[in-house]
């Protein structure tokens, strides 16, 4: 199977955004945004239940959520952590009718609304965790955002392919940063019952690859572990010689291997950003 037939049946547009759980959102928020030049789509919000932000890395997002209680992470799973993959349907209930088919399970969807400023009622998201792949752990869902969402920093009525146009637009505008960000190129994740779970992240992209094509240019690579957790996610740069001098240079580096790189652990608190050259733009 070539990649132009991977997406046209791929039952989901891609990976709108993926969640970041930390004690320390400020700090992260700083290091993506202002240190390493990535666009904030989502300025640094605080509120009662959580500090979160959102950097775009082109053809996703990277949600920062510092919770006010994090009692939902099991006692195994210490901050800071990828916890939460968010996919971006087509149309909701052709995407789940799809997911269904190949045999995934879902929770019923669950609309999430608040007023907007006129008073009226308006759906700012309705999630559907998809339960065959979700685990306290990991929580993997389907994210359908209303276009006249009231919470959402973007312009009202924007569909989620013209909001997804704007955030490549802002990463191209700033050249990726000075790493030269490209865009999400991989997911690694572990899981402990390694061919189940390839053969449920393969129904759910409808795609035999190895690594699974879980979106344009992004992979899911899996590897033996004690629980479902995503472990390090490699993002795609245009030079790894520049990305690597920039690091050095601020003391940002943390491991240099040949054909990647690893951004200090020290800096963003414990995750693991990898970084790898790649000679093509992405999703």
């Amino acid at each position: 199977m070539d990649d132009g037939e991977q997406v046209a049946a791929r039952p989901y547009l891609g990976i709108d955004h993926v969640v970041l759980r930390t004690a320390a959102a400020e700090a992260l928020f700083d290091l993506l945004h202002r240190q390493l030049g990535l666009p904030a789509t989502w300025p640094l919000q605080h509120a009662p239940f959580a500090t979160y932000g959102w950097i775009g890395v082109g053809n996703t997002n990277l949600e920062i959520w510092a919770a006010a209680d994090n009692s939902d992470l099991p006692a195994d799973c210490p901050l800071p952590l990828f916890h939460q993959i968010a996919l971006a349907p087509a149309e909701l209930s052709e995407t789940l009718a799809r997911f269904s088919a190949v045999g995934l399970s879902c929770k019923a969807p669950r609309v999430y609304a608040s007023k907007d400023e006129r008073g009226e009622v308006r759906t700012n998201f309705t999630n559907s965790v998809i339960l065959d792949l979700s685990s306290e752990s990991c929580c993997v869902f389907v994210c359908d955002w209303g276009t006249d969402a009231p919470i959402v920093p973007w312009r009202k009525g924007l569909s989620t392919p013209e909001r997804r146009d704007l955030e490549r637009g802002a990463l191209a505008a700033c050249s990726g940063g000075p790493l030269g960000l490209v865009g999400l190129k991989e997911i690694a994740m572990s899981s402990p019952d390694l061919a189940a779970a390839a053969d449920k992240w393969q129904r759910l992209a409808e795609s035999t690859s190895w690594p699974v094509a879980i979106a344009d240019g992004v992979e899911l690579q899996l590897a033996a572990g004690k629980q479902n957790l995503v472990q390090s996610l490699t993002l795609a740069v245009r030079d790894l010689g520049a990305a690597r001098r920039f690091l050095v240079g601020r003391e940002l580096l943390d491991e240099d291997a040949a054909g990647e790189v690893l951004l200090s652990r020290r800096a963003t608190g414990g995750l693991a950003f990898r970084l790898v050259e790649v000679l093509a733009e992405l999703g």
